[in-house]
C-alpha cells in the first residue's frame, strides 16, 4: 500500500561547504584582525635612527632661524652705519714739555707733560672712551719708557676735548744704546719721542650703539727742544696730527 506524503519533497545537497559569509543564526560575528607586520633584518622603523633624524632636523631649523636673525640685525646695523656716516676722532699733541731729563750710561730719568687735543668730527654721533692707556717711547726704540692710565671721557657731537698726560721715570733702565742716542740728541738741543694711546671706544646716536672697538692712536716724532744743561724743554714746531686706527 502506498504511503501518503505531505508537503514538498526534501532535497539534500551534499559536497558544498558553507560559505564563510554565511553565519549561522544564533552565533555572534567577530571582526577579523590582521596580524602585525613582521620586518626582516634591516627593515622597518629604527628608534635610534628616528631620534637622530628628528634631532638633526631640529638643529637645522635652529641654525636657519639664527642665521636669518643675525642677518637681519647685521643688515639693520649696516643701514644705520650708512645713514649716520661715522667718522674717526681726531688726535694731536697740542703741547709737550720735559723737565730734569738726565741720562747716565744706561738709565734715564725725566718728567714729561703732554696735552692731547681730541676732536669728535661727527654731526650725528657721540663718542665714549673707556680703558685708556698712554705710552711714551723714544722715537727710534720699540720699548716704552713709561705707561700710564687715562681717565675715561665722552664727547658729544662736534665736541673738542683736551686730555692731560703725564709720564715720569726715575733711573729707568733703557740700555746703553738708547741712552747714548738720547744723550747725543740732548746735546744738540732737541730729543724726539713718540706717544701712543690705546682705548675702547663706542659710537652712539640715541638708542643706537656700536660695540666697543679698540682705538689705536700713534703720535710719532714729537720733537721736544731741550736745554742741554738742565734737561728742560718744550714742544718744537707746530702740533702734528696723530694717526688714528680702529
Amino acid at each position: 500500500m502506498a504511503s501518503a506524503t505531505t508537503g514538498a519533497p526534501e532535497k539534500t545537497v551534499t559536497g558544498y561547504p558553507a560559505q564563510s559569509s554565511h553565519v549561522a543564526a544564533g552565533y555572534p560575528a567577530y571582526a577579523y584582525v590582521a596580524p602585525p607586520p613582521s620586518y626582516g633584518p634591516g627593515l622597518g622603523p629604527n628608534p635610534v635612527q628616528d631620534y637622530y633624524r628628528r634631532r638633526n632636523a631640529f638643529l637645522c631649523r635652529v641654525i636657519t632661524f639664527g642665521t636669518v636673525v643675525f642677518g637681519i640685525i647685521g643688515f639693520i646695523f649696516f643701514i644705520a652705519w650708512l645713514v649716520l656716516k661715522p667718522r674717526m676722532p681726531e688726535f694731536r699733541v697740542d703741547s709737550a714739555s720735559v723737565s730734569e731729563l738726565n741720562v747716565t750710561q744706561s738709565e734715564l730719568s725725566a718728567d714729561w707733560n703732554f696735552t692731547l687735543f681730541v676732536r669728535n668730527p661727527n654731526t650725528k654721533l657721540s663718542l665714549y672712551y673707556d680703558r685708556l692707556e698712554a705710552s711714551l717711547f723714544y722715537y727710534s726704540s720699540r720699548d716704552s719708557l713709561s705707561t700710564t692710565p687715562l681717565q675715561p671721557f665722552s664727547q658729544s657731537k662736534r665736541n673738542q676735548t683736551w686730555v692731560p698726560v703725564r709720564f715720569e721715570v726715575m733711573s729707568e733702565y733703557v740700555g746703553e744704546d738708547v741712552a747714548a742716542r738720547i744723550s747725543g740728541e740732548k746735546s744738540t738741543g732737541s730729543v724726539g719721542f713718540r706717544v701712543r694711546v690705546f682705548a675702547l671706544v663706542k659710537f652712539r646716536s640715541g638708542f643706537w650703539w656700536t660695540r666697543e672697538r679698540l682705538l689705536r692712536v700713534y703720535c710719532d716724532r714729537v720733537q721736544i727742544g731741550v736745554d742741554p744743561k738742565n734737561g728742560t724743554g718744550s714742544l718744537m714746531g707746530q702740533p702734528g696730527a696723530c694717526e688714528v686706527n680702529l
